[in-house]
């Protein structure tokens, strides 16, 4: 049985160390591919990857959950903030054939929202739910090894990183 034990350990350091060599052998080419690019030959800034996957959530949301009703708490906060911008409650709709109608809550029931004001607010709506997903987003560590807690329970504040 300790035979057993020690042989699968054995081939799971080996496969742990074939990975460590490849990921070594990637980021050795990643350097000469930055280089032959005429880049630095660092790691790119990390704002620019956490910019990128920021987008890249922030449209996830906008073209998917947000226009098709979901009931996720983060769709539910984007929605009520928008409102707060507009100054009404907006919902979305797809009329068959055709794309996108934002309408808003007026006295007379939902109206659609003329096309000026629809822009606006799907411009206001792609702004709030960036922001949104921005702020919810973890923080990239810091560079330099120092390392803050996040929050301690009990309510107190964890200090700030800057």
């Amino acid at each position: 049985m300790a035979d057993a034990n020690s042989a699968k350990l054995r081939m799971m350091l080996q496969g742990y160390e074939q990975q460590l060599l490849a990921a070594r052998r990637l980021a050795r080419f990643r350097v000469r591919m930055r280089l032959a690019h005429g880049d630095a030959p660092d790691d790119p800034d990390p704002a620019a990857h956490r910019h990128a996957c920021v987008e890249r959530v922030a449209r996830e949301l906008y073209e998917t959950l947000l226009f098709t009703g979901s009931d996720n708490p983060v769709v539910e906060n984007i929605r009520q903030e928008l409102g707060r911008e507009v100054g009404q409650e907006v919902r979305f709709t797809y009329p068959p054939g055709q794309r996108l109608h934002i309408v808003g809550e007026g006295p007379d029931g939902m109206q659609p929202l003329p096309e000026d004001l629809q822009r606006k607010t799907r411009h206001a709506l792609w702004r709030i739910t960036r922001d949104t997903v921005d702020k919810s987003m973890l923080e990239e560590p810091p560079r330099d090894g120092s390392f803050v807690k996040p929050a301690a329970q009990g309510g107190v504040e964890a200090p700030s990183a800057e």
